[in-house]
């Protein structure tokens, strides 16, 4: 792996993502794409003042400003900890932004922070991370926001569980766990989704497969349920195009 896009707010990133950002990047000296997706406000231009612009339209370029100074901070601090890390600064609709920086980008791997609170409505709505791991042309890794006190040097992949599902051949298990596998010299395990509940691995890793309205409803998509109860790191793979 030779890129790592990683998406932030800036403000609400868990210790635990970063520790695994820097887990990952380190392993195989990638270079981190630090991505922040601006999502303009409305201004408010009913308050002009003569000839110049709203004082709403001068509160927008100020927050934007003070985005992309905090984004600069963010890649500078990484630089001093020894990541070879740039940023990348853009307005727009999150989630779609997001996907794009993938497809621009073509990084070996997307990094994002996964909320395990998985309500009826997120179910109903579908959720930010699940549009981007549906839509984004690469491996996402989620880590869950449960995981506290993790410390850089305690994170490893030693256990690895590949969740196997219909269809999915040996080679493609092979594609998408090869890279983890020899990085962190891990034990591999194959399971099958009944077996999700019973294993504690470091890392689950799955391939994303479309089960319908019906199925992330009713909770038996494997994905989905990953994605909103595992207290460790999925790895949620796809098929390329």
């Amino acid at each position: 792996m030779k890129t790592i896009l990683f998406p932030t707010d800036l403000f609400d990133q868990s210790s635990s993502t970063l520790t695994y950002l820097h887990l990952m990047a380190r392993a195989w000296e990638a270079r981190v794409i630090v991505l922040h997706v601006y999502q303009p406000v409305i201004a408010d231009t009913s308050l002009p003042t003569f000839a110049d612009p709203g004082v709403g339209s001068l509160a927008t370029l100020d927050l934007e400003t003070i985005s992309q100074k905090h984004l600069n901070t963010l890649v500078e601090k990484f630089q001093n900890e020894g990541l070879n890390a740039v940023g990348e600064w853009r307005v727009g609709d999150v989630e779609s932004s997001i996907v794009e920086a993938a497809r621009e980008f073509a990084p070996d791997l997307l990094i994002t922070q996964r909320s395990t609170v998985a309500t009826f409505f997120d179910r109903m709505a579908g959720s930010a991370a699940d549009d981007v791991a549906r839509l984004a042309p690469c491996p996402v890794l989620f880590i869950p926001d449960n995981e506290k006190g993790v410390t850089r040097s305690a994170v490893a992949f030693r256990s690895v569980a590949y969740v196997l599902q219909q269809h999915i051949t040996q080679q493609m298990v092979t594609d998408q766990t090869a890279a983890i596998v020899d990085a962190f010299d891990a034990h591999l395990t194959v399971i099958t989704p009944e077996q999700i509940d019973e294993n504690k691995p470091d890392l689950f890793i799955i391939q994303r497969k479309e089960t319908g309205f019906l199925g992330g409803l009713m909770g038996s998509d494997p994905t989905e349920k990953l994605l909103s109860t595992s207290e460790v790191p999925v790895l949620v793979c796809h098929v390329a195009e």
